[in-house]
């Protein structure tokens, strides 16, 4: 069981739904609501998730709470919290991060601000209905799909020139057969 790097309060092991469909295990502190992500748990957690576990408990906000630590540490590796600034999250996401499990400690609500900045880049990137399109044409042409093979674990095949090289090699050993058996 770790302890909350801000209040000190054993953290309860919390579920979370990921991508593509598999469940993640975070830890999330009763007491202030943070939640720690060990490595590689913040990126793959669905945005639906991250409201359901930081649903607003009023009774928590109306008790007392033990004052927050100006210096945060690490709850699996004891290592000090780092506070990078990071241009591309913006100045309402500051996030912690150990330097040495890169575990990210994030207080209530930042998770939610996370995933919607998250969802925001990714929508920028690659609209939704420019993906949909895409892969309805990649699904109906068998050239773009990946195949496993002795051209690799992923050979792409390049289609008709694939076919046409493959018989002008097969014609080149055959030619290279002939006459070594009539000489």
């Amino acid at each position: 069981m770790i302890r909350c790097p801000e209040c000190d309060a054993a953290m309860n092991p919390v579920t979370a739904r990921a991508n593509p469909g598999s469940l993640i295990e975070l830890d999330q502190c009763p007491s202030c609501g943070g939640i720690w992500c060990d490595r590689w748990e913040l990126f793959p957690v669905q945005p639906g998730e991250a409201e359901r576990l930081e649903t607003l408990d009023h009774e928590l906000l109306r008790s007392r709470r033990p004052a927050r630590r100006e210096n945060l540490y690490c709850p699996r590796c004891t290592a000090p919290l780092a506070s990078p600034a990071d241009p591309l999250l913006g100045p309402d996401l500051r996030l912690r991060r150990c330097l040495r499990c890169d575990g990210i400690w994030l207080k209530r609500g930042q998770l939610s601000r996370y995933k919607r900045w998250q969802e925001k880049i990714r929508e920028k990137k690659l609209p939704r209905d420019v993906d949909l399109k895409r892969l309805g044409r990649l699904a109906d042409d068998p050239n773009a799909w990946v195949v496993t093979g002795t051209g690799g674990m992923f050979a792409y095949p390049r289609g008709r020139e694939t076919e046409v090289a493959m018989s002008g090699l097969l014609r080149e050993v055959l030619e290279a057969l002939v006459r070594l058996i009539f000489q």
